[in-house]
Order: structure tokens, then C-alpha cells, then sequence
């Protein structure tokens, strides 16, 4: 039955040219986006009666293209709202794509009234009327799949055992020349005492942990300090005296970093300079941290699967089923074979549908992949 959300989507694509810009108008008011404008980049600077008349451009390399705003409204095929928002998301990224435009995405839009309410009406060039949108949405929404079924259980959470323990001896941290490096804040001058106070395994673990990765890995950022302080941070993982969730914190922080290059790559952004260099200083770590898969709980097995499809390290047999879990072993055995799983996987999840449509090496897809269902409820 055909749903009809209070939440709406609206857009954004800029094009290189008015032409290319009034072709995706024309494309979007035919899947039944309800309100769709065409402006030049910088529009408002130009508007003497606008706020931002005469100020400086926020978008100096995009001079001379051109923006397309629209607003989706109107109805769904079912009340499946997140798949659906995912499908229309994916037909303007291939819209734009034609086009040689780019386009974020939604961003998840927001209530319809004030969507509608707010929207700017310059260079308004559709304007469509309820019945005719009811018509187009459901349509268009008709030739995109509906979601394959249930979503899989994905959770492998355990109540891991807490808590300080023994210190743990680090060899390496005084021959970095930290104050020569940065991190988020400025010089990495304190990156030695905050890898010697998480080596401490005390108390403070949490606060030190939740530090470390707010200065050396901040918001996803790497930074010149980055690669040497994991290294050290994998080799504090190695230690027997930490507890599993201590052990655990540190490979998930691990894996996270190491993702970043791939994720660059894979979405199409620019990488941070330091990013390849983390990639290559965990994937080297991987091969000693798999060793402690014998000894270690399913939780932290499978974090050590995901890093060992990193650089397709063989791993010891294991009965791990969930997606993020499937998706590693597949990567470790067959790249064809990962690639045909993460299309499957797609098929239930609209957060790996990108991925699983994009252009973008395949490695690097399937790593952005990973990442995505490790955070996936």
C-alpha cells in the first residue's frame, strides 16, 4: 500500500552547465520531486538584495557551474521509509553522474511543511501540483527494488570482562620525535604520555582512550602523529595484562583508522595525507595481532577477522555469520566473491547501496563496507 512520510527529501546537485542543469530539472520533476530550482553557483552574492551580496565566494572552484534544488515529496510504495529515501538518493547520484555533476545526497531532508515552507524560489522552474506528484513518486519508486527481506541479526556484542590490570611494557615510544609531529590540537608533544598512561592499564583507561582518539584520530582525521602512535597502540593490543574490552577498544580504533583511505577512495573525497601511511602501519600490525585469535573472546575474533580482510590474512576456522563478519571471510577468500556479497547485502541495507552501485575500486568499496556494518545495530 502506498505510504505517504511527514518527512520529505531535498536536494542539492550542481552540474557544469545550464544546459546539463535544466536536463536534470526536467529528469527529477519526472520522478515527481515536487519543487525543483536551477541557480548559478554563488547565486545570492550577485542578489543585491541578499544577505550575501558582495561576499566572498564559499565555492572559488565552482565558478560558472550551476545548482539544482529540489524537494521530493509525496508518496512511498510502502512504509519502509529509510529504503525508500535510499532509493531516491541512489537515482539523483545516477542522474548526477550522467550529467558529470555531483550531489550529496539528501542528508535525510527533514518535515515536509517546512521543507516546502522554506525552500528558496528563485529560478524556480517546477512547481508540480499533489495529484501529479502522487502519480510520478509512485512510478518511479516502481522500478526500484523493495528491500529483500528482513535485516539480518548482526550483533555480536558479548559482557566482556573490564577493568584495570598489570602495566604493560612498550618498547619504541621515546625514538618518535614527537614534537616535530601534530595531531588535532597542535604539536603531538603529548602523545608519548598518553600512550604511557593507557599502557598504565589503570583507571583512567577510558578517559586516556576516549583522549587518544579525540587528538590523534579526530572526527576520522589523521595527522602526522597518526601512524607511529597505532603502532604503538597495536602493539599495547598484543598485551595479555589489558582485559577484553580494553583489548577490544584498541582494535576497533585499529581497523577504524585504517579504514579512512579506503573510504576516501570509495565516496570520492579527498584523503588526508596521512591516511595511507595509517592503512599501511595497521595492516602491517595485523598479521601479529591475528595471532591472538586462540586465546581471545568471539567479540574480539571478529574484530581481528575485519582487520585481517585489511590484506587477506588467513585466519583459524570460526563460526562468525554476521554481515560484517560474512562480508571479511569473502574478501579474504575471493575478491568476486566478496563483491557478489556485498551486492546481496545491499539488497537489505540501504547504507551499503553506494557501494555496492559504485565505480570506485572494488577493495575499496568492500573495506567502506566493512566499516559500515560494524556500526550497523
Amino acid at each position: 500500500m502506498p505510504y505517504v512520510p511527514s518527512v520529505s527529501q531535498s536536494f542539492q546537485v550542481t552540474v557544469p552547465t545550464r544546459g546539463a542543469a535544466e536536463e536534470l530539472a526536467g529528469a527529477l520533476a519526472v520522478r515527481g520531486h515536487r519543487l525543483v530550482a536551477i541557480r548559478e553557483v554563488d547565486h545570492f552574492s550577485k542578489d543585491a538584495s541578499s544577505f550575501w551580496y558582495g561576499k566572498p565566494s564559499m565555492r572559488p572552484d565552482e565558478q560558472g557551474q550551476w545548482d539544482v534544488f529540489s524537494v521530493a515529496t509525496g508518496p512511498v510504495p510502502d512504509a519502509d521509509e529509510d529504503w525508500w529515501r535510499a532509493q531516491e538518493d541512489e537515482a539523483v547520484r545516477r542522474l548526477a553522474e550522467r550529467l558529470h555533476g555531483r550531489t550529496g545526497g539528501s542528508g535525510g531532508g527533514g518535515g515536509t511543511d517546512l521543507l516546502l515552507r522554506t525552500f528558496a524560489r528563485e529560478g524556480l522552474v517546477y512547481d508540480l501540483d499533489e495529484t501529479t506528484v502522487y502519480e510520478r513518486r509512485l512510478l518511479a519508486l516502481g522500478d526500484s527494488p523493495g528491500r529483500a527481506g528482513a535485516q539480518e541479526e548482526r550483533s555480536v556484542d558479548e559482557a566482556l570482562p573490564d577493568g584495570p590490570g598489570d602495566a604493560v611494557v612498550l618498547s619504541g615510544i621515546d625514538s618518535v620525535g614527537w614534537g616535530d609531529l601534530t595531531h588535532a590540537y597542535g604539536p603531538a608533544s603529548d602523545v608519548p604520555e598518553l600512550i604511557r598512561g593507557l599502557a598504565a592499564n589503570d583507571d583512567n583507561w577510558d578517559d586516556l582512550h576516549t583522549e587518544f582518539v579525540g587528538s590523534v584520530l579526530h572526527q576520522g582525521s589523521t595527522y602526522s602523529s597518526s601512524a607511529p602512535a597505532l603502532q604503538l597502540l597495536a602493539q599495547l593490543a598484543m598485551a595479555p595484562q589489558l582485559a577484553p574490552k580494553r583489548r577490544l577498544d584498541l582494535l576497533y580504533t585499529l581497523f577504524i583508522a585504517a579504514c579512512e583511505a579506503a573510504k576516501a577512495e570509495a565516496y570520492g573525497y579527498r584523503p588526508d595525507a596521512h591516511d595511507v601511511q595509517v592503512r599501511a602501519v595497521v595492516t602491517d600490525a595485523a598479521e601479529g595481532l591475528v595471532r591472538l585469535w586462540p586465546s581471545v573472546s568471539r567479540a574480539e575474533q571478529r574484530m581481528l577477522l575485519l582487520l585481517a580482510a585489511l590484506s587477506r590474512l588467513r585466519v583459524p576456522e570460526h563460526h562468525l555469520s554476521d554481515p560484517a563478519s560474512r562480508l571479511a571471510a569473502a574478501m579474504i577468500r575471493d575478491v568476486d566473491e566478496a563483491e557478489a556479497a556485498l551486492i546481496d547485502l545491499a539488497s537489505r541495507s540501504e547504507d551499503l547501496i553506494e557501494l555496492a552501485n559504485g565505480h570506485a575500486p572494488t577493495r575499496s568499496r568492500l573495506t567502506a563496507a566493512l566499516e559500515t556494518l560494524l556500526w550497523e545495530p
